[in-house]
């Protein structure tokens, strides 16, 4: 907090030369960006013995993505407030924070903002093409810092026109992790829409945010949509979005007579931004801003710190375990050849399966499930070699690309059509799982257990995944160490092979070594919550997915 103050203390004496320097620059005041000091507040209505309420003040941009990206908007040089990064500036922004990455599956590199919102529409079927200018309602980094950005909203609107075409709400944890919803004016709307806004949708709650609330339930999201960049409006009338977040529970709490898929549950939570007050953004507004609130850039984070102690300690409010991403790929884990004939586009839309989630924005990959990647891959290289058989592995995120494995010689006369075996995988942890479970058969009642991955044929991957007991006719020392740390009960739910797949090319004391740390982070995992007297909701313990395997397959 010590350098939050030093910080803040030298950003503020900095710009006061230039506010001095630029004190009559509100002549000219933009109408496509402001700075907006806005009221947030949030309210925790279930559990009852849980309830929580709290306000407080934050300091946001309302920028036209056409200034923003051509640098119109750059202060003092960049230096008091720019685009394109945050080193070496008081306020910055930078497009790698947002929507997707910068690398994608194809290789080629997003230039901006701009194309990856564009990008996303297609993603969700719409026509990118159409984009015109966007109000981009954010949070920008402060002296170097880029605090958590819980969300950004992006009002887009119709190339040549004035009508708002598209809202994206763009959705951040504190794990790293981004999730778009894209909501169409017009479409889907609510019936009854909450005096005050324009627009309202409810949507299926498909995003980790909080680790007190699971995925399940509804949002209804409400709007009040700011005129379009450069409208005669605003000369007149600053733009004072308000947006209304509704949390409700799942409808499974409205009992076993509910029939309606549409109908959600009890109010659990509510958040709402209100605009108190908007100022065209230039140097002298942005001194003055950081003037009246010096940490309010700084402060998401411990904020978030805060509220969760008061929930979790006072409250006694239990968390809940980061699940992985849903997949963002519509027909993911849904293989080709097992589409039934004369199933239409309908049809897989009603498959939850099929369907594309919003995520944008996945956690990196650690050094071990690098490790363990690239150790999986030499070894499915050379199975398909040997089974002369076609392997994909495909992620849920888009941007990673398919693994694929073929033998090196091409078919031969009488060979006929090669088999495929496609697994699907949510996340990088699904190799080092590979590394932690004994055998395939163990591998998947895990699955099982927490849907980490998916198979085109269980037979198949079976037979991948086995190494030969003829060669090893008894355990190899890695397999011992392997169950030696697994509960006894899930090392006897299926039977174990004498050599683990991936410990037959890769070194097995590197092997072992990577084993042993896995086990030891879940243990320091335990060890941690238990010293601080924390809870996962009960039967949701990371540290115990083994045992859950385990009951799935008994």
């Amino acid at each position: 907090m010590l350098q939050a103050v030093v910080a803040s203390v030298v950003a503020i004496a900095a710009s006061a030369a230039l506010y001095l320097a630029h004190k009559g620059d509100e002549k000219s005041a933009p109408n496509n960006a402001y700075i907006l000091e806005n009221t947030v507040t949030h309210a925790r209505l279930l559990p009852e013995p849980s309830t929580h309420a709290f306000s407080y003040p934050t300091v946001a941009f309302l920028l036209s993505l056409d200034a923003l990206e051509s640098h119109s908007l750059d202060l003092a040089g960049g230096w008091l407030f720019g685009y394109g990064g945050v080193s070496w500036r008081v306020t910055g922004l930078r497009s790698a924070a947002y929507l997707l990455p910068d690398s994608r599956r194809d290789g080629k590199k997003s230039r901006g903002i701009e194309e990856k919102l564009r990008e996303v529409l297609e993603q969700h079927g719409e026509d990118g093409g159409e984009l015109g200018d966007v109000w981009m309602l954010t949070m920008p980094s402060y002296m170097g810092y880029e605090g958590i950005n819980p969300l950004t909203v992006h009002y887009c609107y119709a190339r040549g026109e004035e009508r708002l075409a598209w809202v994206v709400f763009e959705i951040h944890n504190t794990f790293g992790e981004k999730h778009v919803h894209v909501l169409v004016p017009g479409v889907r709307e609510d019936e009854n829409r909450p005096k005050g806004f324009d627009h309202s949708w409810t949507i299926d709650r498909d995003f980790h945010v909080s680790p007190f609330n699971d995925r399940l339930g509804k949002y209804t999201i409400a709007i009040s949509a700011p005129p379009p960049p450069r409208s005669p409006a605003l000369a007149s009338s600053p733009p004072r979005p308000k947006i209304r977040i509704h949390l409700h529970a799942s409808a499974d709490s409205l009992g076993a007579d509910s029939e309606k898929t549409s109908a959600v549950g009890p109010l659990k939570l509510t958040a709402t931004q209100v605009a108190r007050r908007a100022v065209p953004l230039t140097c002298s507004t942005l001194v003055g801003t950081l003037t009246r609130y010096p940490f309010a850039l700084l402060l998401s984070f411990s904020r978030i710190l805060y509220h969760a102690w008061v929930l979790h300690y006072v409250k006694r409010l239990d968390v809940f375990p980061r699940p992985d991403p849903k997949p963002a790929m519509a027909n993911w884990g849904v293989h080709p050849r097992r589409v039934q004939p004369g199933q239409g586009a309908a049809d897989c839309a009603k498959d939850p399966v099929s369907r594309a989630y919003g995520g944008v924005g996945w956690q990196d990959e650690g050094p071990l499930e690098a490790y363990s990647r690239r150790i999986a891959a030499d070894f499915l290289s050379r199975r398909a070699e040997e089974l002369r058989l076609d392997i994909t592995l495909v992620s849920g995120d888009p941007s990673v690309p398919d693994l694929t494995f073929s033998p090196w010689t091409a078919l031969v006369d009488g060979e006929g059509e090669r088999e495929e075996l496609v697994v699907y995988y949510t996340a990088p942890r699904f190799f080092t799982t590979l590394l932690l479970a004994p055998s395939p058969a163990h591998l998947l009642l895990l699955r099982r257990a927490d849907d980490l991955f998916r198979v085109s044929s269980d037979e198949l991957f079976v037979r991948v995944f086995s190494a030969s007991s003829m060669e090893h006719p008894g355990l190899s020392w890695t397999q011992k160490l392997r169950a030696s740390l697994l509960p006894r009960s899930f090392v006897s739910s299926a039977a174990m092979v004498s050599q683990h797949p991936l410990d037959s090319r890769a070194p097995r004391v590197l092997n072992a070594l990577a084993v042993c740390a896995l086990h030891l982070a879940d243990a320091l995992e335990h060890i941690i919550f238990t010293v601080l007297g924390a809870r996962f909701v009960h039967g949701t313990e990371p540290w115990r997915r083994w045992e859950r395997a385990a009951a799935h397959g008994s």
